[in-house]
């Protein structure tokens, strides 16, 4: 319930700011609104409290923003392409980080 939820939530906010690109005011309004969905896939996955997860979650609404920068190229493949690396990327990084932190030597 809370990971679908949360999903459905940063969708919602996504559509919403697609709507109103030019307005940095409604992309200040709905940062909050992001993060309360990020923190709700969080716990709908059951990886409370293993915050390194939570740049993954957040790392798909903002690599999506770079479709509003002016030299970001606007085809479909880069648009698709660019948020799967990006939290693929984020992904690798977190499960390294809770690796070495469990293959630590004396912890």
């Amino acid at each position: 319930m809370f990971g679908v939820g949360g999903f459905c939530l940063l969708f919602v906010v996504w559509t919403l700011l697609l709507g109103h690109s030019n307005d940095f005011f409604w992309l200040l309004g709905l940062a909050p609104v992001v993060v309360l969905g990020a923190f709700s896939m969080l716990y709908g996955v059951g990886e409370w409290g293993r915050w390194a997860y939570l740049g993954v979650f957040l790392s798909i609404p903002l690599s999506m923003l770079l479709g509003f920068l002016p030299f970001y190229p606007h085809d479909k493949l880069a648009a698709s392409a660019a948020p799967l690396l990006v939290a693929s990327i984020a992904y690798f990084l977190a499960k390294l980080h809770y690796y070495r932190k469990s293959h630590r030597i004396g912890g």
